[in-house]
């Protein structure tokens, strides 16, 4: 009934590329652009799912990492028992399968078995995977569908962690921001404010990483003992080729100093925040909390080149990101949540959204 196929990128580049680009809930960081720039940290398992008529209808973006390569090859089972785990995907924020616009649930569901079948032919032993949560989508409905999927009793799947983001909705208007979403700021996000604009810091973009990099690495490295997940190089790279979807803000005091960043990823109703810090004399000013503020009152002027869905439609969501603890080992979750991070985050009025990731059996 499927076709299913190995990606290669030498032949199916376009057509995936064309099929994402297409489709609602086809996001930038499914374009093979962004899938390769990290290629060698990671073995690509992507496959195509086409129909009787041959019609692209799903893929699915997945790896294994370079230890783990299995000696099988597509269409080719082996005796060795070299079992092997397959991600969707390890090297972007989230997964899944991309399914073709209108496809009914009974459809999606027969897709999703055929993949897990052809896995299991391929000496997988699992398949984990972590699906696009509601609001990255202009259909929410389909957020539903996966999870049910994921769930029916025919696969044996689990809950292997959810992940808590941080998401605010975004006011559509100055009026709205006044009567609605400000007056949902705690009264120490609002003190924080006053403090921050009377220390006359001002929003400006840039087009270069550098001009900021150094203070996310000093932040984390300070912080958590961490680096950030990407280079300096690979973000700049990024921004190079997806202009309209990676954008670099920085507040700046009066004496031109920037003393706060962040790095937003755009998707199609939402702004999701990849990355933020300030330094120490940023901290002292509040200027991180009067640059998320300033992304939230005046996203419509400040994402005004932005592609969106319509030329009507304004994004609907900025998401914060999630605030868990790297390096929770299983089973301890004592402090999975970076407690002071997720209160600063509440304080702009920020709602929980839940991320899960699955392992399923194969």
């Amino acid at each position: 009934m499927f076709i299913i196929k190995k990606f290669n990128f030498q032949e199916d580049k376009n057509s995936w590329d064309s099929f994402v680009k297409s489709n609602s809930e086809g996001h930038f960081f499914f374009q093979t652009d962004y899938l390769f720039y990290h290629k060698e940290r990671f073995d690509d398992f992507s496959l195509m799912i086409y129909d009787r008529k041959k019609d692209l209808i799903c893929v699915l973006p997945a790896c294994f990492e370079v230890a783990e390569k299995p000696l099988a090859i597509v269409g080719v089972s082996t005796n060795d028992n070299n079992l092997q785990t397959l991600h969707s995907h390890k090297g972007l924020t989230f997964g899944g399968f991309v399914f073709k616009d209108k496809l009914s649930f009974l459809e999606k569901r027969k897709i999703v078995f055929a993949i897990l079948e052809f896995l299991k032919n391929n000496d997988f032993e699992k398949l984990i995977v972590k699906p696009l949560p509601s609001y990255f989508q202009l259909n929410n409905e389909q957020d539903e569908n996966i999870h049910r999927l994921l769930n029916d009793t025919k696969i044996e799947s689990k809950i292997l962690r959810v992940e808590a983001n941080s998401v605010i909705v975004l006011p559509q208007s100055e009026i709205e921001y006044q009567q609605i979403t400000y007056p949902n700021y705690s009264k120490r996000k609002k003190r924080n404010l006053k403090k921050a604009y009377q220390s006359n810091l001002r929003i400006e973009k840039t087009e270069l990483a550098t001009d900021f990099w150094k203070i996310l690495e000093d932040n984390l490295q300070l912080r958590h003992n961490l680096s950030p997940v990407h280079s300096v190089n690979e973000i700049q790279l990024l921004k190079n080729k997806f202009p309209t979807n990676i954008l670099f803000s920085l507040a700046k005091d009066s004496t031109n100093e920037t003393v706060a960043c962040s790095v937003s990823f755009v998707y199609q109703s939402t702004v999701h925040v990849q990355y933020m810090a300030a330094t120490k004399k940023g901290k002292e000013i509040n200027a991180l909390d009067f640059l998320i503020n300033h992304l939230i009152e005046n996203h419509i002027v400040h994402y005004d080149k932005i592609i969106k869905t319509s030329p009507t439609r304004n994004f609907e969501y900025l998401s914060l990101g999630v605030s868990e603890l790297r390096n929770n080992t299983e089973g301890n979750n004592e402090n999975s949540i970076n407690k002071g991070l997720f209160k600063w985050k509440e304080e702009f009025g920020a709602k929980t959204f839940s991320h899960f990731v699955y392992q399923i059996k194969l």
